[in-house]
């Protein structure tokens, strides 16, 4: 019985003695030392379709106010495949609605109104993206997010004009700049998109390019308070059945690009004098 453990152990060493010869030797660049942190800045911009949801209009022709939006991000990688974001950008937001309806001009006649309203508004927007990246391979990661996103409206314009078939009605023509009587300072909108994210190595430098789609709308009714209470006159949109105020809502559809510097992080051990020693060379 001693005899058979004594060569089992005499095997084991000489199976293990030969892995040793063969093995592939250690060496500095055989390591996998990366030297990024989980947190990456860079710039981020977008082209969005913008439109307003009226409850107080149920047809109007689409016709979607197209603009950009362009600044800075920021994502921090709690984990694995999980990120959370920040976004601070100058946007711009509006909306174009047309639509005709019937008149009522006397009890037994009627005529057809036509409605044109343009918004232009100028906003600092803040974005909180929470990330997930799905699958393991670097090159290209689909991933899915969610975000909050604050609008504080800068400044714009509104214009509303309407006009009827009958010509014995003058057209009717409001204009005025954004204040709070005009809209609520502020947004708050839910967004949710997917995308792709793709590495790209700049000499040295790993960036990462994101492109996704996305869509938003408002959590909040953005008629100001002055509208709501009806303590300023709202002109209506043009016939008995839409003259009540109802709600208004902004709703996009965006597409975005931003680009991701990893930032760098201080290197110990076997990784920073392997680093130390590529300089020195």
């Amino acid at each position: 019985m001693k005899k058979h453990i004594f060569l089992l152990i005499i095997s084991l060493l000489s199976v293990a003695s030969l892995q040793a010869q063969f093995a592939k030797p250690l060496k500095s660049k055989n390591l996998v030392c990366r030297n990024t942190s989980p947190f990456s800045i860079g710039i981020t911009g977008s082209f969005a379709a913008n439109d307003m949801l009226y409850s107080a209009v149920s047809k109007a022709k689409l016709n979607p106010y197209l603009a950009p939006t362009g600044g800075l991000t920021f994502e921090w990688n709690t984990m694995r495949g999980l990120a959370v974001g920040l976004d601070a950008s100058y946007a711009m937001r509006g909306s174009n609605e047309d639509f005709v309806t019937e008149f009522l001009t006397s009890y037994s006649t009627t005529t057809f109104a036509r409605v044109d309203y343009a918004m232009r508004m100028n906003a600092v927007e803040v974005r909180l993206p929470i990330t997930w990246y799905m699958g393991y391979d670097e090159t290209f990661r689909p991933y899915i997010y969610v975000a909050p996103r604050f609008d504080l409206w800068l400044n714009g314009k509104l214009r509303w004009e309407r006009t009827y078939d009958n010509e014995s009605y003058e057209p009717v023509t409001y204009e005025s700049e954004l204040n709070k009587a005009t809209m609520q300072p502020y947004d708050i909108s839910a967004v949710a998109g997917i995308g792709i994210c793709s590495r790209i190595m700049v000499r040295q430098t790993r960036l990462f390019l994101k492109f996704d789609l996305s869509y938003g709308m408002s959590v909040l009714n953005n008629f100001s308070k002055q509208e709501v209470d009806e303590s300023i006159p709202f002109q209506g949109w043009g016939d008995i059945e839409h003259e009540t105020l109802g709600q208004r809502r902004l709703q996009n559809v965006e597409a975005r690009l931003t680009l991701l510097l990893p930032l760098r992080k201080s290197l110990k051990d076997a990784c920073a004098f392997d680093q130390q020693m590529k300089k020195s060379k």
